[in-house]
C-alpha cells in the first residue's frame, strides 16, 4: 500500500507540475487579447496603422487566442481535478458518510472519468494525426497554419486527466482497504470541501471513519 501511495504521489507531482506550467499561458493569452483590442481602437482613428510593422492580422490573433485558451484548459484538466476545482453537485455527496463519499469518487472515476478519458485519447490522437498528415491549416485565408498542434493538445490534456483519475483511484482504494495509519494521507476525497454546509453535516466526523 505504501508503494501504491508513493506511485500516486508521483503521478500527482507530474500532473501538478504540468498544470502549473500550463497556467502561465494565461499571461500571453491576456497580452494578445489586449493587443488585438488595442490595435482595433487605433485603426478607428488612424487607418494607416494597418501598413505599419506593428499591425498583426486580427484573424491570426483571434485564432491564437483560442489556441492558447484551449491549451490552457486542456493541460490544466488533471491539475484542476486533483485540486477539486471542477464543478460538483454536492447536494447528495456532502450528506454522505466519509466511506460513502470515497466509494462514490471511486465509482465515478472507474465508470466515467477513466473510460471517457481513454476514448478522447484514442480518437483525439487520430484526430491530430489526420490533421498532421493533411497539413491542415485554418479555414480563414489569413489564419494560422499547423492546425495539428492545437488538436494534439486534446489527447495530451486528457492523458493528464487520466493520470489524475488513476491517482485518485489509488488513494480511494488505500482509504477503503488499506491500513488505518495511511488514511490521513489519502482521506481528502472522504471529506467535505465547502464552507456553506449546515453544521450537522460539516461536523459529521473525521475523515478516517
Amino acid at each position: 500500500m505504501r508503494a501504491l501511495l508513493a506511485l500516486s504521489n508521483g503521478i500527482d507531482a507530474v500532473v501538478n507540475f504540468i498544470g502549473k506550467l500550463a497556467s502561465w499561458l494565461f499571461i500571453p493569452l491576456m497580452l494578445i487579447i489586449f493587443y488585438d483590442i488595442s490595435q482595433r481602437k487605433i485603426l478607428d482613428w488612424n487607418s494607416d496603422f494597418i501598413d505599419s510593422m506593428f499591425y498583426l492580422s486580427s484573424t491570426k490573433l483571434q485564432e491564437l487566442e483560442w489556441h492558447l485558451h484551449a491549451a490552457l484548459f486542456l493541460f490544466c484538466l488533471g491539475f484542476a481535478y486533483l485540486k477539486d476545482a471542477h464543478v460538483r453537485i454536492e447536494l447528495v455527496r456532502d450528506r454522505m458518510g466519509p466511506r460513502s463519499r470515497v466509494w462514490l469518487e471511486l465509482i465515478g472515476c472507474l465508470a466515467f472519468l477513466i473510460p471517457y478519458s481513454i476514448l478522447i485519447i484514442r480518437y483525439g490522437g487520430t484526430f491530430a494525426e489526420r490533421s498532421f498528415a493533411t497539413n491542415e491549416i485554418s479555414a480563414a485565408q489569413t489564419g494560422l497554419s499547423h492546425r495539428w498542434i492545437i488538436k494534439a493538445a486534446m489527447p495530451v490534456g486528457f492523458t493528464m486527466l487520466l493520470a489524475a483519475g488513476l491517482s485518485v483511484v489509488i488513494k480511494c482504494l488505500i482509504y477503503l482497504f488499506g491500513p488505518t495509519v495511511l488514511k490521513p494521507q489519502v482521506g481528502y476525497w472522504a471529506g467535505t470541501h465547502h464552507a456553506d454546509l449546515p453544521d450537522d453535516v460539516a461536523d459529521r466526523g473525521p475523515i478516517t471513519d
